[in-house]
């Protein structure tokens, strides 16, 4: 009887822990790490955003909203990581494990 509720135990705790985890995540994406400060994140965008690689930060685009600096540097910092094969930027960004995208705003 005691196997029984040790292994009912770890049954509920393992499944417990799977279901709070989410479904999982295959992949890495590079956004901004929340302790860069604002002015460093619009000199970035400055200096980067020129042509079409901004285009979806942009008013009326589907990555605009929030209209901040650390949302929009973390869609640019992930589009340059993904599409450049380059490495994050430790000065301004983080890798993380969990698809950053909502609504209609798609991180690749």
């Amino acid at each position: 009887m005691e196997k029984l509720n040790v292994f009912s135990c770890f049954l509920v705790f393992f499944l417990f822990t799977r279901f709070c985890q989410g479904a999982p995540n295959k992949g890495t994406w590079c956004v901004a790490n929340w302790f860069v400060k604002d002015d460093e994140l619009k000199a970035y965008l400055e200096e980067t955003c020129d042509g079409r690689i901004c285009r979806n930060i942009l008013p009326g685009y589907p990555c605009f909203e929030p209209n901040n600096y650390h949302s929009h540097a973390s869609y640019i910092l992930n589009k340059q990581f993904k599409k450049n094969h380059a490495p994050c930027r430790e000065d301004l960004g983080m890798i993380i494990h969990m698809n950053p995208s909502y609504g209609d705003c798609k991180y690749k």
